[in-house]
């Protein structure tokens, strides 16, 4: 939903996307709220303290290796690109280029959805409360991924309806992911629990440090943006002590 929300503003209303440093700053902040308020509150009640480093360790490496494969798909497209592969008989245009940097961005969002609707899963196994907060933190990181998306593939030249529409496509992705962990995660109690929940917590602590704000960085800081992180950090935390 807010994927396509994202991609619907940037294809309509190309400056619009200029916010975008805003909200990726907006997003880090709720996530590192969930992660603060709901879930190591939940972890260290548990105190499983093997399982936690079994299931943080995983999750680091699974998000470093998943970086990794992505860095790879962007460079091979990238590649091609330069090397003409799409056009042998004549250089790559803009356009076609653009194509391939849509190809690896889709790939790499396609990749994203999925851990996102798994850490939905991994939320609403541990219960109602964390699952809910997981979703609507999300929701803002992927208002940001829609935005991202439309501005690579209306450069690219695709109409403002295709742009919206294959975003929406992709965001199917969460939910699928989110319905099949949820049902295999919720029949989970314990140790094993505790080892996922240590995972989805590493693998959001990456997300935060090494994909939103790295990205919002790069994009521009601003006083306006770091205000923006710790308003979504406090407004999260007034959510989750109402719900309590």
């Amino acid at each position: 939903m807010f994927t396509i929300v994202g991609a619907s503003l940037a294809a309509y209303w190309p400056r619009v996307a200029e916010w975008r440093t805003y909200v990726l700053h907006l997003a880090a902040g709720v996530v590192f709220s969930v992660v603060a308020v709901e879930l190591l509150p939940e972890i260290t009640r548990r105190g499983l303290i093997i399982d936690v480093i079994i299931g943080f360790a995983g999750g680091i490496l699974t998000m470093i290796l998943v970086d990794e494969a992505m860095d790879r798909i962007r460079a091979a497209a990238g590649k091609r690109s330069s090397s003409g592969v799409l056009a042998p008989d004549s250089a790559p245009s803009g356009s076609q280029a653009s194509s391939e940097g849509v190809s690896g961005l889709a790939v790499a969002v396609g990749v994203d959805f999925i851990l996102d609707g798994l850490l939905l899963g991994v939320g609403f196994a541990a219960g109602a409360r964390i699952g809910i907060l997981l979703a609507l933190a999300e929701a803002v990181e992927q208002l940001a991924v829609g935005m991202a998306l439309a501005v690579e593939m209306r450069a690219a030249g695709t109409s403002s309806l295709r742009t919206v529409l294959f975003s929406g496509g992709l965001a199917l992705l969460v939910y699928v992911s989110a319905l099949a962990g949820g049902t295999v995660l919720s029949h989970l109690g314990g140790a094993p629990m505790e080892a996922i929940l240590s995972f989805g917590l590493a693998a959001l602590l990456y997300l935060v440090t090494e994909e939103l704000l790295r990205e919002a960085h790069e994009e521009g800081e601003t006083r306006i943006g770091t205000a923006l992180f710790f308003a979504g950090f406090l407004a999260f935390l007034i959510v989750g002590m109402t719900l309590g």
